[in-house]
């Protein structure tokens, strides 16, 4: 079983703590000044890496400081080293936009009719992960500027200007050490003279300001702790942390004290709490912002004689940022000249067609009747301009074939699909392609169709700014320098656009506006009580959304949504109290068994944003794990909580998720129906129906496990899209973490024990049932059929109708049992183990001892048809993908026979799916163990495809099966348009025979050759193998005995 991950924050610690034991932790080595950045940054960005994630960065050891991600450095035009590894590094999300709702719970517009969004603080943050690489790694990466080792007088300025805008208190020449004293709140150092160069100095002076900041009246820091303990250790692990930061901003580097009195107490501080690193470098980033803004003075100073020029200069300059590039005619006429006349047609029509939808011209059947007319495919009309495009499989699952995304599956991609995303965040299917270039060329067409269909033409410049460096990046005969040139114009076609935002402006005044409106209403929600009762109902977690289109709000005290006061209740009568008792029971029985306070003891909750947590707590607030949300505490000042009371927050987080409600709407957004007691959270395989499905059909797939971090994987394959989910809503606390790390590594020992246990079970279910069944002594309906007569091994039922084929393991163990009905319908016991079992037709184990080889097929009725002609017993694996496990098994028991596979044939599956597996597994099976695989040749034309008939492809049958599914439903204007997908009846009875001449059972009961054909077959290429591995073993036999005789010769003389 594999390791189990190590969080973010154990991985760091545990770095930095081998590296203070050897002295090479960051702040621990010596950094020279005047030259280039140590501090980690990003070349993309032009930004520094911050906080912890910087640290972490410098531990790696490298000599370059940049550092960026695979497609930023792909972007740029280099590329990262094949086998290189990557770093991580963690971003934290602390507000987020939201659409602004009216008093009814109705989306704002603007005057484009476009939501008008505001910010929300998250009481929840959200953690993402990105694994960036080093310059080191990368290839093509500029070399990084050496710049001179000298010191400047610049950067001894700013230092200097840094100190005396501080304001400290700083004394010289009283002691020879340097040292904060908090009682005085007073810096001592030694005399300047006293320091070699003016860095040192200067990186002294600011070490000791970091402490500075501490003081109750700046960052107010815990600074009460005598020389030598823990506390003190922490605040010079922080005040170091800030000597790094500041000496890499002002050029002056970084010389580190004696560390001989910390170092035993930073290794005991991480041990204990790997987060202190966390908080370290959180500190030290609020230390240097504090300390570089006493440097604002003289830039404002600066900013301002800037300014006095600025406006002297002519108002058409700031005009004419403000205006369209003049390049977008001439880019829209360069993009579609590089298409054909009748695709840049079609593009123009769909995308007018469009244009026409937004302004309320046309409907959407029109539109998409068109673009289907015109482009050939389905476009829907609430297309988001979003397109995806994904490698794809067809698998093989009970006899049904899906489409899964070809990573899901481990696989190579065999089609490429492009998908068009619904406004509800849905893909719709659009076309399936040969090759991943034919999909991307095809996605960016789509591209194009968006941004000739957008009405702002600051947007349509930088749409097509995108969709020419897309297409610049797709021709292979592009340079670097034009693709950095394409590049450039799309990031100042979006910087533009973002510019010219009508809508900024207007987002200030508003704010402000409701910031005044804020204090208002908070004032008159305490003059007056409500006039009108709330109307309380009970919504699932999976309807909210519905709800709240509908006008619902949510009551943070009451933990439940309500109909506000003049709003019609008739649309949430679904919802009303009574109608929804028992189903709100079913959907939050975590949160019921949460929740210990009774009515008497109701909580006050508050909306306290993530940054003021601290402030919150202090005065009295606690935090409700069940709810996830803050409270009134029992000795809460409620003059100081005030202003973090509900209705006091105009904009604030929605209620919390738990994990199985959050897996439910990640299933619903991939079209999956969750219905019954779906999701079920228990780390296994489950089906359910997605949106199209007939009933009893289930296309949907998924396995949601909440062990440790609450996880999973969503796959709809009727659509081809998946998704692999992670729980983002679902907090816990350290030691509840901790507590399901440990649950979880016990549930996966578990869970595998529990199918240990199960096919144990299974097997000695099926034993049992062996004994109660008879020899087939005649021939059952399925014998019949396949013409084939009764062999020792194979049951049957008291009627003789049902047939029964015991599976055993290589040590002759029965695991399992596959039952096939009158009619042809095989399954196995359920919960057994089939992998690497089989059954010997003609005998047992004893007489496959006695085979001159070992002959492998995959079906039953193809073994005993084989056996019959060859007069020994063969074996059955069941099915193509067990043939290799079965190989390998059984020649691990008999090493010196030979192996020979007589597999299928599947051509027709090479038409529908651009796959034979009865041929690949066959030969992957006789490869693993140096055999012979050999497939069955039938008379000319009878399992070939007529050459008379138009061809069938891969996509062409898909498109068949979903014109088919869709005729059941469509309308009458469509199906004339969806019976043209379909396969013609020569194309459809082609395939159907192909499908009966597959397998050397066919050979025997559906060709011309017959039996004969069979023998002749089987017996020759048995037979070689046998005469070869015969000859094999004659020549070692020699070459040993000529060995044994020049040995005894040597010996002799």
């Amino acid at each position: 079983m594999a390791a189990e991950k190590k969080p973010f924050h154990e991985t760091v610690a545990e770095n930095l703590i081998e590296q203070l034991k050897a002295g090479t932790a960051p702040w621990q080595k010596p950094w020279e000044p005047g030259s280039q950045g140590f501090m980690p940054m990003n070349p993309t960005t032009g930004k520094r890496y911050k906080g912890v994630n910087a640290i972490h960065l410098m531990a790696q050891g490298r000599g370059d400081n940049r550092w960026l991600t695979y497609k930023q450095a792909k972007a740029a035009g280099a590329q990262v080293r094949k086998g290189e590894k990557g770093t991580p590094v963690q971003y934290w999300k602390f507000s987020e936009e939201q659409n602004k709702l009216d008093d009814n719970g109705k989306p704002v517009l603007d005057g484009q009719g476009k939501p008008v969004k505001e910010t929300v603080m998250l009481e929840r943050p959200r953690v993402f992960f990105a694994t960036v690489f080093n310059g080191e790694q990368i290839d093509g990466m500029p070399p990084l500027e050496q710049k001179e080792k000298t010191q400047t007088w610049d950067a001894v300025e700013r230092a200097e200007h840094i100190l005396k805008a501080s304001g400290a208190d700083i004394r010289h020449g009283e002691h020879d050490r340097a040292f904060y004293r908090p009682a005085t709140d007073s810096i001592h150092l030694p005399d300047k003279e006293q320091f070699p160069t003016a860095d040192n100095y200067y990186a002294t002076a600011l070490h000791e300001l970091g402490h500075w900041t501490g003081h109750s009246s700046r960052l107010d820091r815990d600074m009460a702790h005598p020389f030598g303990s823990e506390g003190y250790a922490k605040e010079e692990l922080k005040a170091e942390c800030f000597s790094l930061i500041m000496g890499d901003e002002l050029g002056i580097g970084h010389d580190p004290e004696q560390h001989a009195a910390y170092v035993g107490s930073w290794i005991k501080a991480l041990q204990d709490d790997p987060l202190e690193i966390f908080r370290a470098t959180s500190d030290a980033e609020k230390m240097s912002n504090y300390v570089l803004a006493f440097e604002q003075k003289l830039v404002q100073e600066q900013d301002q004689a800037q300014t006095q020029k600025l406006e002297a200069a002519p108002e058409q300059t700031q005009e004419a940022g403000m205006q369209l590039p003049t390049n977008n005619q001439q880019m829209r006429d360069q993009l579609l000249s590089a298409l054909s006349q009748e695709d840049s047609q079609a593009i123009n029509q769909v995308a007018n067609e469009r244009r026409r939808l937004a302004a309320g011209e046309t409907d959407a059947q029109a539109f998409e009747e068109t673009a289907r007319q015109v482009l050939g495919f389905d476009l829907p009309a609430d297309w988001n301009g979003a397109v995806q495009v994904q490698g794809n499989v067809v698998i093989e699952d009970g006899g049904e074939q899906f489409v899964e995304p070809a990573h899901a599956v481990g696989r190579e991609p065999e089609f490429w699909g492009v998908y068009a995303q619904h406004e509800n965040g849905m893909h719709q299917w659009v076309a399936d392609l040969n090759s991943q270039n034919q999909a991307d060329e095809l996605a960016n067409l789509l591209g194009l169709v968006d941004a000739l269909s957008e009405t702002n033409e600051h947007e349509q410049a930088a749409k097509l700014s995108r969709v020419n460096e897309i297409r610049v990046r797709l021709d292979p005969n592009s340079t670097d320098d034009d693709i950095s040139a394409a590049k450039e114009a799309r990031k100042t076609a979006e910087a533009t656009a973002t510019l010219n935002d009508s809508d900024m402006q207007r987002r200030i005044a508003e704010h402000e506006r409701q910031q005044a409106q804020q204090v208002k209403d908070s004032q008159q929600a305490q003059a007056e009580p409500e006039k009108q009762e709330r109307t309380y109902i009970n919504v699932p977690y999976r309807e909210k959304d519905e709800a709240k289109g509908l006008g619902a709000r949510w009551d943070r005290q009451q933990q439940s949504w309500f109909v506000p006061p003049g709003v019609d209740t008739a649309p949430f009568a679904k919802w009303s109290q009574g109608a929804a008792q028992e189903a709100t029971a079913q959907q939050r029985p975590q949160q019921e068994q949460g929740q210990t306070q009774t009515a008497g003891q109701q909580k006050q909750y508050l909306a306290v944003p993530y940054g003021e947590r601290g402030a919150a707590k202090a005065a009295g607030a606690q935090w409700d794990k069940a709810a996830k949300s803050w409270y009134v505490g029992p000795k809460g000042d409620m003059e100081r909580l005030s202003r973090w009371m509900p209705d006091n927050v105009k904009s604030q987080q929605g209620p919390a998720m738990s994990p199985r409600e959050e897996f439910a709407e990640a299933m619903k957004s991939l079209g999956c129906v969750v219905s019954g007691d779906h999701p079920i959270m228990d780390g296994k395989k489950h089906r359910v129906s997605v949106e199209g499905d007939k009933k009893g059909e289930r296309a949907g797939f998924y396995v949601g496990h909440l062990d440790g971090h609450p996880a999973g994987y969503i796959s709809n394959n009727r659509t081809g899209v998946d998704m692999k989910w992670k729980s983002k809503g679902y907090s816990l606390d350290p030691a509840e973490k901790a507590k399901l790390q440990a649950e979880a590594a016990e549930k996966l020992a578990a869970r595998a024990a529990e199918l240990e246990q199960a096919q144990e079970a299974t097997a000695e279910r099926v034993s049992k049932q062996t004994a109660n069944l008879m020899p087939a002594t005649e021939q059952t309906p399925y014998m019949q059929n396949k013409g084939i007569q009764p062999h020792p091994g194979v049951l049957t039922d008291a009627e003789g109708k049902k047939t029964y084929i015991p599976a055993h393991d290589e040590n002759g163990k029965q695991w399992t049992m596959q039952y096939i009905q009158e009619d042809g319908t095989k399954r196995f016991a359920k919960d057994s183990r089939k992998e690497g079992c089989f059954h010997i037709v003609g005998g047992d184990m004893k007489s496959l001892e006695a085979a001159p080889a070992l002959v492998l097929q995959e079906g039953y009725a193809t073994a005993a048809t084989n056996a019959e002609a060859l007069g020994f017993a063969t074996v059955a694996a069941f099915d193509s993908g067990n043939l290799p496990n079965v190989a390998k098994a059984l020649h691990d028991k008999f090493p010196d026979k030979p192996v020979v596979v007589l597999g299928d044939d599947d051509r027709h599956q090479e038409l529908t799916q651009g796959t034979n597996p009865g041929k690949t597994k066959a030969q992957e099976a006789a490869k693993v163990v140096g055999g012979k695989a050999a497939f069955p040749v039938f008379a000319p034309g009878e399992a070939e495809y007529p050459a008379g008939v138009a061809p069938i492809t891969p996509q062409s049958y898909r498109e068949h099966l979903r014109a088919s599914k869709a005729l059941e439903t469509a309308p009458e204007e469509r199906k004339a348009d969806l019976q043209k997908a379909l396969l013609s009846k020569e194309q459809l009875a082609a395939l159907d025979h192909m499908k009966k001449h597959t397998d050397f059972n066919d050979l025997a009961t559906k060709s011309s050759l017959g039996r004969e054909g069979v023998e002749r077959q089987v017996r020759a290429t048995v037979g070689k193998a046998v005469q070869e591995a015969e000859r094999k073993r004659e020549q070692k036999q020699a070459e040993q005995q000529v060995h044994k005789q020049k040995r005894s010769a040597r010996i002799g003389y």
